[in-house]
């Protein structure tokens, strides 16, 4: 290969990294993040009740529907999306519908991890 054609292709390669880069870091969120976040939601509501069906019917059953929509509806960058399984919100969230009866302090101690959780986010400017 000769000199002229390598240091063309390592130009041009480095500039489309670039605008790929420029892209991914400024319109994620337009392009990935909120419509993935509309899916998950319109999920949550369409398949609640069947999915949930073994847990019994109540007032709290309708909070922890609406915890769950509220805890995916303030996921704001990827980062969080890729920790999400370590989040302890999630990881008691299954433990409470484990039983198929949610009672007022459980939904109490979800409010309160969701509350630590969100107040543990980084503040974007």
């Amino acid at each position: 290969m000769k000199k002229s054609c390598f240091l063309q292709s390592v130009i041009f390669g480095t500039i489309i990294i670039a605008a790929v880069i420029y892209l991914v870091e400024t319109k994620f969120n337009e392009w990935f993040l909120e419509p993935g976040k509309e899916l998950v939601l319109d999920e949550i509501v369409s398949d609640w009740t069947s999915e949930l069906s073994f847990v019994n019917n109540s007032a709290e059953k309708d909070s922890l529907k609406s915890l769950l929509i509220f805890y995916v509806d303030k996921i704001e960058t990827l980062d969080e999306v890729i920790s999400l399984d370590e989040k302890s919100f999630l990881k008691e969230f299954g433990q409470i519908i484990e039983d198929s009866v949610i009672s007022k302090t459980e939904i109490s101690k979800l409010t309160m991890l969701m509350k630590k959780e969100l107040n543990e986010k980084p503040k974007s400017n």
